[in-house]
């Protein structure tokens, strides 16, 4: 089984990136994500067994508890890959970025000790982009202008009070553990 570390949106942004997706997708061929997978990725781990997520669990409960709730809010967008193939269309955040920006690393360092199966070496040291994706494309130009688009989008703030540790098994998530901040 894959598993991530996330955040998870509230009802407003998750249904402000919906409607974005919803409005773009005719106008993009591109596999866009689900209004229920959206989430904004902290760590990835790789391949786990039901041994590994249970010895995550009381470490993500001891990282959530050392940081408090903070608030964010879906910000503008952009996309991975190269300028003239994107490959990714995302939509960024604002608000308190350093504290996401804090709790993201602190869960690097405390989760990414183990050797797990599927887990790149390069998960180490990927720099962190905080984003929430909205689709994927082997190379597509028109995610440049979606994103340009997009410049100006703000969502209402929301409070990140947990962490929902998360299982992707063909196309579903499952939330394995939920560890609420403070």
């Amino acid at each position: 089984m894959s598993v991530f570390l996330a955040i998870d949106l509230d009802d407003a942004a998750r249904t402000l990136a919906a409607q974005v997706i919803e409005q773009h997708r005719p106008l993009v061929p591109a596999k866009w994500v689900r209004a229920d997978k959206l989430h904004l990725t902290l760590v990835f781990l790789g391949n786990a067994d039901p041994g590994h997520v249970e010895g995550f669990k009381p470490v993500i409960d001891a990282l959530a508890r050392r940081h408090q709730p903070f608030s964010l809010e879906l910000a503008s967008a952009g996309t991975f890959g190269t300028a003239r193939a994107p490959s990714v269309l995302w939509l960024g955040v604002a608000g308190a970025v350093e504290p996401l920006r804090a709790l993201q690393a602190d869960a690097q360092r405390a989760l990414l000790t183990q050797q797990l199966p599927g887990l790149s070496p390069k998960e180490h040291e990927r720099a962190f982009t905080p984003h929430v994706t909205l689709a994927r494309s082997k190379h597509n130009a028109a995610f440049a202008e979606a994103a340009t688009a997009l410049s100006t989008l703000r969502s209402r703030p929301f409070t990140v009070a947990q962490l929902t540790l998360y299982e992707s098994r063909a196309d579903r998530y499952q939330a394995l553990h939920r560890a609420p901040l403070g």
